[in-house]
């Protein structure tokens, strides 16, 4: 898995190295691109043997590591200490901390099942030293140059994919995917929590991003989507 994944970014890393030098070396541009969100799964058997898969999607990179470089392993080794090694749940924040609670609801559920997670965001380059959606410069260069989401889903083979990327990241869910079917997850509205019809994945749902979730009930949105999985 971890092979693949390697093969694939290795696949796509010197045209999207190229295709970033100038934007690195345009004094003009005030905004740089941060290093890429690279994937490494930490035990690969016991990701396979567990129950549940699941792949949590952010929005995109608060101030990610470094500004882009081309040391691919090095940037992978980050993504390795920061998540695999657990520095994600001590960073905390909203995000984190909104993982943290669904994954303890949904083990509440299913006591019995081994989850294994995995993260991901749906912006793989976001701004360097800064956070939100980046420019189009940069993300341009990612969509023509590294578009590798959808191929990062079929080497992992989640069985839970949710997308706490609110609706205002549709449109880039869409660029990753095609049109995606999606409905209402009663009685909440569409934009509030969707469920997505996924190739190879036996659930996905879209909701907000756990900074609006903690301001509003976050708990009955969780149990709402978790209530829908039936493994």
């Amino acid at each position: 898995m971890n092979d693949q994944l390697l093969n694939l970014y290795n696949s796509k890393w010197e045209g999207l190295c190229s295709a970033m030098q100038p934007i690195l070396a345009d004094n003009t541009l005030e905004i740089k691109p941060t290093c890429p969100l690279l994937l490494t799964i930490d035990n690969e058997e016991e990701f396979n043997d567990a129950e549940i898969r699941l792949m949590v999607f952010g929005q995109e990179t608060n101030s990610w590591y470094d500004e882009f470089h081309n040391n691919l392993e090095a940037i992978i080794g980050t993504y390795d200490s920061f998540f695999n090694g657990g520095e994600c749940w001590r960073y905390g924040g909203q995000f984190w901390n909104g993982v943290s609670r669904f994954i303890n609801l949904l083990q509440a559920k299913h006591s019995d099942k081994k989850i294994k997670i995995v993260w991901n965001n749906i912006v793989k380059i976001g701004k360097y030293n800064d956070k939100g959606f980046p420019p189009d410069y940069i993300y341009e260069v990612e969509r023509e140059h590294f578009s590798v989401i959808k191929e990062e889903l079929e080497i992992i083979k989640p069985n839970i994919v949710l997308f706490f990327t609110g609706p205002n990241y549709d449109s880039v869910i869409h660029d990753n995917f095609g049109k995606l079917e999606k409905q209402a997850l009663a009685p909440f509205s569409e934009r509030q929590v969707s469920k997505i019809k996924l190739d190879s994945v036996d659930f996905a749902f879209r909701t907000y991003h756990p900074n609006y979730l903690w301001r509003n009930d976050i708990d009955s949105y969780f149990d709402r989507i978790i209530n829908e999985i039936n493994l």
